[in-house]
Parts: structure tokens; sequence; C-alpha cells
């Protein structure tokens, strides 16, 4: 089927023709063709699992069917009544899980002002997204499936961590892009910090980048330590340049920490409590990661 693509409107397909749901679940579409029709369903009774379902088989039909183009940076998107739908859909699963996920008032209260914090802005305002695992800390039992590499890790229940994730009501200075947080519930610490595109991103910015102007290495060592300072932690950094000096890296790491015997850690990161934080070569915050109240508790 030929269509003509329209350059307006379009939604970005991320990976191996995919897209990244607002909860961090991405819905794969298959390259298999038939003569499927495409079936929007009412979401009053649907579970959020079954909405995620109903968002794949749309997503796969106008992808096969429907109105596709390539945006700036060489990405397939949705565009016209193609992404209208796609949105619609997506609109309904995020609305699912985000009511089913929802934290306490009290507990929403305690994450907001830790961010506040951390941000060293009072007036700083976030939005719920979403509850699920931390996206940087995996414990558990490794199994190995095969001689090529191919493993598996189990999570045991007393490693199961479930973080409330947060994004920031308004877009990074000179960017079109927004903050996430992941905050522990059980002791409100921040435990992430990235940059991500806000949900009404249309795959265009015409803004900055998180990495210039460039400001001196002082400056930039005086805004790491503003966020350090606000964080209250007790433990001692060690900064280094990374990256040809692009990014300024603040370390943090257990050495003498050693998992129960049975289980593994992913990576570096959740195999030792861990503390890092990333400022760009403009002063901008890129990355915050710290594992250790994952570990404690």
């Amino acid at each position: 089927m030929l269509f003509t693509p329209k350059p307006q409107h379009t939604k970005i397909l991320l990976g191996i023709f995919g897209i990244a749901a607002v909860a961090g679940i991405a819905i794969f579409i298959n390259t298999k063709t038939g003569n499927d029709t495409q079936t929007v369903v009412s979401d009053k009774s649907l579970s959020a699992e079954e909405l995620q379902q109903e968002m794949s088989r749309i997503a796969q039909y106008e992808f096969e069917h429907g109105c596709v183009e390539k945006n700036e940076r060489g990405q397939d998107v949705f565009c016209g009544e193609s992404k209208e739908k796609v949105d619609a859909a997506e609109a309904r699963y995020n609305a699912a899980v985000k009511a089913s996920t929802m934290p306490e008032s009290a507990t929403a209260k305690a994450d907001a002002e830790a961010i506040k914090k951390f941000m060293g802005d009072t007036a700083f305002e976030v939005e719920y997204s979403r509850s699920q695992s931390p996206a940087n800390f995996s414990v558990g039992v490794l199994t190995k499936l095969s001689d090529q590499g191919d493993e598996r890790i189990d999570t045991p229940q007393a490693w199961k961590r479930t973080v409330n994730i947060y994004r920031a009501t308004q877009e990074i200075d000179g960017t079109c892009q927004v903050y996430e947080y992941e905050v522990y519930p059980k002791t409100h610490d921040i435990v992430e910090v990235r940059v991500v595109y806000p949900e009404n991103y249309q795959g265009k910015c015409t803004k900055g980048d998180l990495f210039s102007p460039k400001i001196p290495e002082a400056k930039i060592k005086e805004v790491g330590q503003s966020y350090l300072k606000n964080l209250g932690l007790k433990q001692s950094l060690t900064v280094t340049p990374v990256d040809d000096m692009s990014r300024w890296q603040w370390k943090w790491q257990d050495a003498n920490y050693k998992l129960p015997e049975g289980v593994v850690g992913r990576s570096a990161v959740d195999s030792k409590p861990t503390i890092r934080l990333f400022i760009s070569s403009a002063g901008k915050l890129l990355q915050y990661n710290n594992t250790v109240a994952l570990f404690e508790n």
C-alpha cells in the first residue's frame, strides 16, 4: 500500500520497529504482513496489560498500512492520522498505568520535596508518571542460556525494588528535553535522574542541546558541587573528566561491599552501592545515580 508521508504531527518509532511507551515498555512491531484489520477497543473495562496489547496492535497496523516517515535523525516516525491513532492508544494505556500505580498523596509529596531539594528550587514542579523497577538496579540469580553468551537474571523477591517516577513540567533551559526522576518511596531517596523527551515531543527540535555553550572547568565543578551539597551526601566523591571533557563525572563506590553468594549484579552500578553524577561541558545536569538505599533496604 502506497501512501504519502505528511511532515507534520510525527510520532517517533524507537528501536527495531518499536515505539517507546511512556511507561517504559516498548511496543514491538513485527514485520509479518497479512489481512489483519485494526481494532480499537473501549478501555472502560480493559486492564493495563490489555491496553498495551491494543496499543501494539494499532501501532503494528499503522506501521504496515499507515503514514510513516523519517525525521531529521533518520528515525521512523508515525505521521498524520496514524500518529493520532497511536497517540490515542498510548494515552489510554498510560492513563491506566498511572491510575493503577499512583502513590498515596503523602508519599508523592515527600518524593516531590526530595526532588526540589536536589534541584535547589523550592518552586520546582514535577508530575507523577509511573512506578516500576529501577532502570539501573538489577540483582538476581544468573542463568546461562547458551554458549554464545545469552543469559538471564531472575530477581528473588528479597531483591525486588520499586521506584516512583516523576517528570519535570518544564523543559531544561535551551533544550526540548525534561528531567525524569526515580525516587525510592521507602526512604524518598532519589536513585536516578535522567534526561528524556516530554510526552508531547513531536520528533523535531529547533532549540539547543545540553553541551553548549561550553563553560570553564571551574564553573562546571561548581555546578556539580552544588547538586552534591543539596543532597547532603556523607560520601566523598572523586571528580574526573570523561569523553574528551564533554562530561565531568563525580563518583563514589563502596569497594568493600560484596553481594551475598548466589546472586549477581547486572553491571558495576548494581554490583556495589554506587553514586554517580554527570555534568556536561555546558554545566547542565546529565545524569545522577545513587543505589545506596536500594542495597540497604
